[in-house]
């Protein structure tokens, strides 16, 4: 006799990235669904993070019957559920349970690309609970259907962020952009995994990174002038966008004018600023 064990979704994390996912100046918030699912075809969020879980949260993830499983688009973690009940776990879930993963970034140009700002002693924590020395305007992981792009109001203090990298193995402190930290209850009922009950909720959160926008710079090295767009334009993988010489400029360019998309690769910072360089 075979028994058939069954594992339920505790919860999972979608992680999207409008550098990849908007066309040219369309966003992926304003497509439709069909667009969509073919801006998500090609999507993975491999091509530019790594995310695991800790060591620590390995043993925990053995030790009470669950998985955790990769996918294009983000993760999940499954749990073994009673064979009476698909919303009970199999190990009741305590209460102050806590999952930790890891997200590293495998792109050197990530930073190019993604609208935030980056510091070497502070890390974005992604949480349903607000670490004790956090400020009370300390930004939740959002729900899968917040209307929230990820902003540098998730960058942690140095403190949160040295508090977070010294219960982690020496293996894994190098190198940490952000984590993903979720407690079987949170501090908003919302953000839970389990009811009072102890029954699976299967919560859904999101971490969708914005592109980022920067004013264009054309540089004619033969010609020896410099023009650069009156606003920031963005950068996006898919798509074009189009350069209109009479009111991009100032002062305008012949309307006769074409100008290319740039690359990823050549970006610089003045004062708040993020340039494009692009050689004509």
């Amino acid at each position: 006799m075979s028994f058939a064990t069954t594992y339920g979704l505790l919860f999972n994390v979608t992680v999207l990235h409008n550098y990849f996912l908007n066309n040219g100046e369309e966003t992926f918030a304003s497509m439709s669904d069909a667009k969509k699912e073919k801006m998500l075809q090609p999507y993975n969020t491999d091509a530019f993070a790594t995310i695991t879980p800790t060591l620590e949260t390995n043993t925990v993830l053995r030790n009470y019957k669950m998985v955790f499983k990769k996918t294009k688009t983000g993760f999940g973690v499954y749990v073994k559920v009673k064979a009476t009940d698909e919303l009970d776990p199999f190990i009741k879930i305590p209460d102050d349970l806590n999952l930790k993963f890891l997200i590293k970034i495998n792109d050197y140009q990530f930073e190019n690309y993604t609208n935030l700002d980056f510091a070497f002693t502070q890390a974005y924590l992604f949480s349903n609970a607000k670490p004790l020395t956090e400020p009370v305007t300390f930004e939740y992981l959002p729900k899968i259907s917040d209307n929230k792009l990820i902003s540098n109001a998730f960058l942690v203090s140095g403190e949160t962020t040295a508090n977070l990298i010294s219960i982690l193995q020496p293996s894994e402190q190098q190198n940490v952009f952000g984590l993903v930290s979720i407690n079987a209850k949170g501090d908003n009922s919302s953000g839970n995994l389990v009811n009072n009950l102890g029954k699976m909720l299967s919560p859904s959160f999101k971490i969708h990174f914005d592109n980022r926008k920067t004013l264009w710079k054309f540089i004619n090295r033969k010609a020896g002038t410099v023009i650069k767009t009156n606003a920031a334009k963005p950068l996006t993988q898919s798509g074009f966008v189009e350069i209109d010489p009479l009111t991009d400029f100032t002062p305008s360019q012949p309307a006769e004018s074409q100008y290319p998309n740039p690359s990823v690769k050549s970006i610089t910072k003045f004062n708040s600023d993020y340039y494009s360089e692009i050689f004509i």
